[in-house]
């Protein structure tokens, strides 16, 4: 507490002058206080060129001739005429640039992610299957060497065979299974017919025959004909379902060539960049401002949003059919048992059915056989209780349903993600309040209309003009592609056959020909390769992995305009899309300066008022 006191010692003429004099400062200190107040409100915009200095050269952008006062602004092409700025014409196209590098750094980064997504998934499900198809294989032939023997190991060829056009099935497609299934069944039984009737000497032509009779006496029951519509429609399903991954992989990868639609560079330059010519380089967009830019910049990628969508609900049905019917897991572990069974059919029905072939072909005359080979020639009946039947329970948790799931959760949450990602765009480079922002001017508030969603509601954006009559060929290309890996999907999940063209073999998907392969003058190619993330599918590393795709998928658009709520705001466990350095536009946080500026003088204020009340309080009891 301040307390004036009286001097004794000066007259009373004395004491008034000085009294009027302590009252002048007083009153000229109160006014510079509130001038340095109002100019601190509005905006932290010094009358200095400081931080634009510092903004470029943390940027490698060095230049003696920058100014440290003002300048008249008529020079520039792109930041605002009617004030004045510290940007000379050369600093504004070094601005310019920075903003192109951006914008790439923003897009690219969010869609690599959903493209590092896909990859992962289907690698993921590619060698899950492979590792499947080859332990089934395994386990066939030991236990067939097991119960069969010697027969088994002379004809094993026969059951290598199958699973190769298995595998050259799902590699290719370049199989008809149906047929497949047929040839190896037909197989089957005339093998089975000259071992049960190993007495008898059988040519090609009496083999044929025997062929012939397959159809009417059906040796294996009914096994061959569940067996084929099992594997044919699992089989289809799964490829389609990998193929449908691999080729979504493509095509994001294929948007990431798509340059931005109209003039956006000159708007995200105004956006992102043009405070700092007013010495503000840390304020950042308005949010409804920042979506309207984002919008007609990415006007383009909105226009695969429906067909994407469709995708999804596709992938999503063929899901529920690999769960479900489909699941190729329970056709291809037990493929040995199901043969083993068929093959049991025929012994219990030998009889019967060497007597109706020889009725229809003609009975042989019979060979000689050693002793020897008679023991060879006996058949075992296998015991499917035994250990080497089925797998014990404990391994035969479903796996491929658990990777399923994840794979149609990833894909479902994608949906709208192009309509999406000017929302996730702006999380990250939008000001979180409004007021507190740059509106392409000055400081303050945006107030013009938030142009509609998707491609068609950017005709009338107030930002970025767009034509998109003059859509680019690789965006026609791309969903023309979705539009035939959903059909392919449908047909899938209806059980018909689906024919897909190898993808290493010249796919125009893959190699992305076509118009507009540049990147609209955005610098880097971004053409996602080698950013792809491959893991091996296991339980312990779900978790770090959901984590680190979170930040892919922005939330729904909200309805409302406000500037506060059309930005989505950003979980605590999100990941910033972008690759960008701290000190990028793009960072997180909202002017720390200007908060830091009005804070202290907040502080300040507050502390000298209640001083200045006393001291004036004191000089007024002493004058009167």
């Amino acid at each position: 507490m301040i307390v004036v006191q009286r001097d004794q010692g000066l007259t009373t003429s004395q004491q008034r002058t000085r009294n009027h004099f302590n009252l002048l400062i007083l009153v000229w200190t109160l006014i510079a206080m509130i001038v340095f107040s109002c100019i601190s409100g509005t905006g932290g915009s010094d009358l200095s060129c400081n931080k634009l200095k510092s903004f470029l050269e943390n940027r490698k952008y060095m230049d003696n001739q920058l100014p440290w006062e003002p300048l008249t602004d008529g020079h520039l092409r792109i930041c605002t005429k009617d004030s004045k700025t510290c940007c000379p014409e050369e600093a504004e196209k070094f601005l310019a640039t920075e903003s192109r590098k951006t914008y790439d750094r923003a897009v690219t980064g969010a869609i690599s992610q959903l493209s590092s997504i896909l990859s992962n998934r289907s690698k993921r499900f590619d060698s899950f299957f492979k590792t499947l198809l080859s332990e089934s294989k395994r386990d066939f032939d030991k236990m067939f060497k097991k119960t069969y023997g010697i027969i088994y190991e002379q004809n094993s060829y026969v059951f290598t065979d199958l699973f190769e056009k298995l595998e050259t099935y799902y590699i290719s497609g370049q199989v008809d299974l149906e047929k497949a299934m047929e040839n190896f069944f037909n197989t089957l039984y005339q093998k089975m017919f000259t071992v049960l009737n190993a007495q008898y000497q059988f040519n090609d032509k009496y083999l044929v025959c025997i062929g012939h009779h397959m159809g009417a006496l059906k040796p294996f029951g009914d096994v061959p004909q569940k067996l084929s519509v099992q594997i044919k429609r699992s089989f289809v399903a799964t490829r389609t379902f990998a193929q449908a991954l691999n080729l979504a992989r493509d095509i994001v990868d294929n948007m990431q060539n798509i340059g931005a639609a109209g003039d956006c560079n000159y708007a995200h330059t105004r956006m992102s960049h043009c405070q700092a010519c007013k010495n503000m380089p840390e304020l950042k967009p308005c949010s409804n401002y920042c979506l309207n830019v984002m919008k007609g910049c990415l006007a383009h990628h909105l226009e695969l949003d429906p067909e994407w969508n469709n995708f999804v609900d596709a992938m999503d049905k063929v899901s529920d059919r690999l769960l479900g019917p489909f699941n190729i897991e329970v056709v291809v572990e037990p493929i040995n048992i199901k043969i083993s069974e068929a093959i049991m059919n025929f012994q219990e029905n030998a009889h019967e059915v060497s007597e109706k072939v020889f009725s229809g072909c003609g009975r042989l005359h019979l060979g000689r056989r050693s002793r020897r080979e008679t023991r060879e020639l006996e058949l075992e009946t296998y015991q499917f209780g035994k250990e080497d039947g089925k797998q014990p329970q404990s391994q035969q948790q479903p796996s491929l349903e658990k990777l399923i799931r994840d794979i149609r959760q990833k894909v479902k949450d994608s949906k709208s993600f192009w309509s999406n990602l000017p929302y996730q765009i702006c999380n990250e480079a939008a000001a979180s309040k409004d007021g507190t922002c740059w509106n392409g001017t000055a400081f303050g508030r945006y107030t013009k209309r938030i142009a509609n969603g998707g491609s068609n509601g950017q005709q009338g954006n107030p930002e970025v003009f767009v034509d998109l009559t003059r859509s680019k060929t690789i965006l026609k290309e791309q969903i023309y592609n979705l539009k035939i890996v959903s059909g392919k999907l449908k047909n899938a999940y209806n059980g018909f056959d689906v024919e897909w063209i190898d993808i290493e073999d010249s796919s125009p998907i893959e190699n992305g020909s076509g118009e507009g392969s540049g990147r609209d003058s955005l610098e880097p190619d971004g053409s996602g390769d080698g950013k792809r993330i491959s893991h091996d599918y296991d339980d312990t590393e779900d978790g770090e992995d959901d984590d680190g795709d979170r930040s892919v998928y922005a939330p729904k658009k909200p309805v409302s305009n406000n500037d506060e709520s059309n930005v989505i705001p950003k979980s605590s466990d999100d990941v910033s899309a972008g690759t960008g350095t701290g000190t990028d536009v793009y960072s997180s946080g909202s002017s720390p300066d200007l908060r830091s500026q009005i804070t202290l003088m907040k502080a300040v204020a507050s502390y000298l008022f209640p001083i200045c009340v006393v001291w004036i309080g004191g000089l007024l009891s002493d004058w009167l």
